[in-house]
Formats: C-alpha cells, sequence, structure tokens
C-alpha cells in the first residue's frame, strides 16, 4: 500500500494475479446463465472458450509488469479499466473482467473498494463502450495511455471510491 513516507493507498502488489486469472474470470462470465455473453458469430461454447484461452499470456503480462504503480489510487484505477477494456483482450466480458480483477487487486493491497451501484456501474460502462468505439484501437504499447476512455472511469472512480482514496 504505497512505501511509509507516502501515506496514499496505491496498487503496490500485483503478484495475485496471473494472466491465466483473466482468462478464468472471463470464462466464468462465459458459463454465468445469469449474465449475457455476446456471440456476434454464433460459436459453439467451446469455440468461445478456446478464442478466451487464445489470448497470449505474454500480452496479458504486460498489463501487470507496466501496471503504473506510483500513481493516485484513482488514476490507477482508471488506468487499469482502460488497459483491459481499451485493448478488448475477450469476445466480451471485458469490463466485467476490469472490474472484477481491479477489486481483487484492490483488496489484496489492503484497499477496500467499497460498493459500487451496480445501476452507476452500468451507465460508466455504456460510456465506456461508446467512446471505445469513438477512439482508435488501444495497441499493446499504448496501454496506460490517458485519453478519453481513461478520463471516463478517471471520472467513475473519483465518484465512487471511498473519499480517503480520493
Amino acid at each position: 500500500m504505497g512505501d511509509s513516507t507516502d501515506p496514499a493507498p496505491r496498487i503496490t502488489d500485483l503478484s495475485s494475479i496471473e494472466p491465466e486469472n483473466f482468462k478464468f474470470r472471463n470464462t466464468q462470465f462465459l458459463r454465468a446463465d445469469g449474465h449475457h455473453y455476446d456471440n456476434p458469430h454464433d460459436e459453439s461454447f467451446l469455440e468461445q472458450r478456446k478464442e478466451i484461452w487464445r489470448v497470449r499470456n505474454g500480452d496479458l503480462e504486460r498489463v501487470l509488469e507496466e501496471f503504473p504503480t506510483d500513481r493516485p489510487l484513482p488514476e490507477q484505477c482508471a488506468l487499469w479499466i482502460h488497459a483491459l477494456v481499451g485493448k478488448h483482450f475477450f469476445p466480451d466480458g471485458n469490463h466485467r473482467t476490469a472490474i472484477v480483477t481491479l477489486r481483487k487487486l484492490l483488496r489484496d493491497n489492503g484497499i477496500e473498494p467499497g460498493e459500487w451501484s451496480t445501476e452507476r456501474v452500468k451507465r460508466v460502462r455504456a460510456e465506456s463502450h461508446d467512446v471505445r468505439r469513438e477512439i482508435p484501437p488501444i495497441h499493446l504499447d499504448r496501454l496506460y495511455e490517458t485519453d478519453e476512455l481513461y478520463r471516463v472511469w478517471l471520472q467513475f472512480f473519483g465518484e465512487v471510491l471511498p473519499e480517503e482514496y480520493r
């Protein structure tokens, strides 16, 4: 949770997440009966699962290795979502995967994320989808760029994170 001279909480330890964790979480969304998983090409479950697990571990490892551990927490959160949603590693469920893994990282770093209204998350996800369609594709060398997609999520985290973390 940051060094002893800087009391501001930050995500500094990403060791609890490995590339397979992203794939596992996304596969859980594919399996979930209560949540829609987009299937525009009418692929079988096994074909969709293969597509999830075909994502290169090295690409997901970059998300972890290049994560900016020195930025303020709201920026870190917005950048995490930007990286996973912007790059769009999976056929669907990228927002859900990003949020679930972020909440895990927060807890694993001793940061209680607080409650995030489902309705508020749905609204920012819809806005994020719209913005993502309007910006150039995010490539691996721009995972942590501060663009309009980042700003959408920065505003969200400025509103939903507990006050002591903003």
